[in-house]
């Protein structure tokens, strides 16, 4: 099975060659935000492959045919053979037979296969857990799982069999139409979405202020009642936490596939509306707040109560929405399992 994944590796890198465009397009469909959302060091191996299964083996190029059938015409051999014949399959675990190994139903009802796992799977593989792999045929009723399957999340496998079941396409080809869309959704859900009490995702809003005088400014803040001096910050910065008593809250359904969290200024046992920072050297007044509009409320409220003493707006920068794909979590969870050691030594040294 190694001889497939290396043959999925050569087309990615005679097609990323070939057709550079094509392939990040693919590959933003596959990762919401694309190769940006990955930081500057980009995928890693791995998690290209993982899309590679299948914008290589399913989607047309601008000519018509996806590139392992290409390649099929020009080279034809039997790994490409096998890739060209396999599909993107969901299939529902019915029992573990051991090491690598599991008998699975396929949930459109085609009946019992024999699954070999290549690779160990992500996730907790279970009886009546879904996992979601490249399946190549080796066999009556036998396949094999190429690259890393993924085991959808027991928190959305009743959403992840909600949107198999309302998944339509002719006789014998929903595989090869929506395979994507279901390996897409085992490797970005649960996402989780960080909202506040009344139901907002969280979407930090950070403004930079002009401050005429710094020194009065800091006795105007620290007369408001409403803002508890936090202290100075290793910047040097001086911080206050406005405390309020936030909106009632407001029961929000999560989006198919999306676990909800409370933001940290709802859950933090004095809840408040924002941070204001003066900076080190006074210049600047920096306001955040964990929407646009509670943001937009905390100035409206603060403009008036400190008048001149709050300049200009310089700056005003919103994130995008504070949701983390499944996928994102993996990645910070194996970065820190990297560094775990090193920390452990820091530890020991101090």
């Amino acid at each position: 099975m190694a001889r497939l994944e290396r043959t999925v590796r050569l087309v990615g890198e005679e097609t990323w060659a070939a057709e550079p465009e094509w392939c990040l397009d693919r590959l933003a469909e596959f990762y919401d935000g694309g190769v940006d959302a990955f930081g500057p060091d980009g995928p890693d191996a791995d998690e290209l492959l993982d899309a590679q299964l299948w914008f290589l083996l399913d989607c047309p190029l601008p000519d018509g045919y996806a590139p392992i059938w290409r390649l099929a015409h020009e080279a034809p051999d039997r790994a490409v053979e096998l890739l060209s014949r396999s599909e993107l399959r969901a299939w529902r675990v019915e029992s573990i037979a051991g090491a690598g190994l599991v008998s699975a139903l396929c949930p459109l009802g085609s009946g019992r296969a024999r699954i070999d796992l290549a690779s160990s799977p992500v996730g907790e593989l279970r009886r009546g857990s879904f996992v979601v792999g490249r399946s190549v045929p080796l066999g009556p009723q036998q396949w094999t799982l190429i690259g890393r399957p993924a085991v959808v999340d027991r928190a959305v496998a009743a959403d992840f069999e909600a949107l198999l079941a309302v998944l339509d396409a002719p006789l014998g080809e929903l595989w090869r139409v929506h395979g994507g869309v279901l390996a897409r959704a085992a490797w970005a859900w649960p996402e989780k979405r960080e909202c506040t009490c009344d139901g907002e995702t969280v979407q930090m809003a950070l403004a930079a202020f002009e401050v005429p005088d710094a020194d009065s400014l800091a006795a105007a803040l620290d007369r408001e009642a409403e803002l508890d001096w936090i202290g100075v910050l290793d910047d040097e910065t001086l911080r206050w936490r406005w405390r309020w008593d936030p909106p009632a809250a407001r029961p929000r359904r999560p989006e198919p596939g999306s676990v909800l969290e409370l933001c940290d200024e709802d859950g933090d046992p004095e809840p408040y509306l924002a941070d204001l920072d003066l900076t080190a050297d006074g210049s600047e007044l920096w306001l955040s707040a964990p929407t646009p509009a509670r943001f937009a409320l905390a100035e409206r409220v603060l403009r008036p109560r400190l008048g001149p003493l709050l300049g200009e707006l310089r700056s005003l920068h919103v994130d995008r929405r504070s949701v983390m794909p499944r996928w994102k979590q993996l990645r910070l969870q194996s970065a820190l399992e990297r560094l775990a050691p090193a920390i452990a030594h820091s530890s020991r040294a101090a």
